[in-house]
């Protein structure tokens, strides 16, 4: 915790919500960002599964 000098050094509420939903909207977006990767890493393998699967077939 953050310690201030005197009372009117600390912010006010809305300001310490407002940070707090900041940090938490910003977390959110990267938590998106990792799931769109993931997401986008499972296609390719998917992809490349079904082409070895395709090409065994082929052979066989």
């Amino acid at each position: 915790m953050v310690r201030f000098r005197t009372k009117s050094d600390a912010p006010d509420l809305h300001s310490q919500l407002e940070s707090m939903l900041d940090q938490v909207w910003r977390s959110e977006a990267d938590w998106r960002l990792w799931d769109r990767l993931d997401a986008a890493d499972m296609i390719e393998t998917l992809r490349q599964q079904r082409l070895k699967n395709r090409d065994a077939k082929k052979a066989a």
